[in-house]
């Protein structure tokens, strides 16, 4: 049984959670939906197999946030025996608006199961969860590029990099909200390479390098431009159309 949770700090964004569903996509049932030879199929993790727990600090039963205005049922509290550390293969953590950071108890919950050995896989702003749980300390990590200043300033004691993903150990993290795909991808054919290479096809997912092609300062002239056009709107009227 490979069991995975998902750590829900709301309010999260819905994008930062779709690589789970690469995960699930990799399952025997899942293949046979999609009609494949009896081959792939077999080539799949047995349903039975594969365990995702969405976990939160309100508990089971309770719905959390996401930015898009949509609850997430979760499945369990921080405190429940099925996800204790030793229970879980590997943790994965969502982001939460960049700064914001969790309850204690949330960072403990994150600090235990790292010590334990649990393999930790941050998406975009995630990774301000872990770093406040002080697991990057002395480790490698990247994270949305737009705030790599801002994670540089908060936890001076990690190696951050800037990369769409990064692993240091059994520390995975990915840089922008979309770079969570690449990130799984590359974790999902390590981990099951005899069906990742079929259901990242499927999904229509092509790995990205891990270096971006844009520079970072190619990528702040970007915003500046934009931020450029957006006072010049306003000084001379322009008005942006509205629903």
């Amino acid at each position: 049984m490979f069991h995975i949770g998902v750590l829900i700090a709301p309010p999260i964004q819905l994008l930062d959670i779709a690589p789970i569903d690469l995960f699930a996509m990799c399952t025997r049932s899942y293949l046979a939906a999609c009609k494949f030879p009896p081959a792939l199929i077999s080539a799949g993790i047995p349903d039975s197999a594969l365990r995702i727990t969405y976990i939160s600090l309100t508990g089971e039963d309770s719905i959390a946030s996401t930015t898009a205005f949509l609850g997430l049922h979760i499945n369990a509290g921080l405190h429940d025996a099925c996800v204790a550390p030793g229970e879980l293969d590997l943790l994965m953590i969502p982001g939460p608006p960049p700064g914001v950071r969790p309850e204690e108890e949330v960072l403990e919950f994150v600090k235990r199961h790292v010590e334990k050995g649990v393999e930790l896989m941050t998406v975009c702003s995630g990774v301000f969860v872990a770093g406040y749980a002080g697991v990057l300390d002395g480790r490698k990590a990247t994270g949305t590029r737009g705030v790599m200043n801002m994670l540089e300033k908060e936890f001076p004691n990690v190696t951050w990099v800037d990369k769409r993903y990064t692993r240091d150990g059994r520390i995975w993290s990915s840089g922008g909200v979309t770079n969570g795909m690449d990130l799984a991808a590359v974790y999902l054919r390590e981990k099951w390479p005899q069906v990742a290479d079929t259901v990242l096809a499927m999904a229509d997912v092509d790995v990205r390098p891990e270096g971006y092609e844009q520079s970072k300062v190619g990528m702040y002239g970007f915003f500046g431009w934009q931020i450029v056009k957006a006072w010049l709107r306003g000084f001379f009227g322009g008005k942006s159309k509205t629903v």
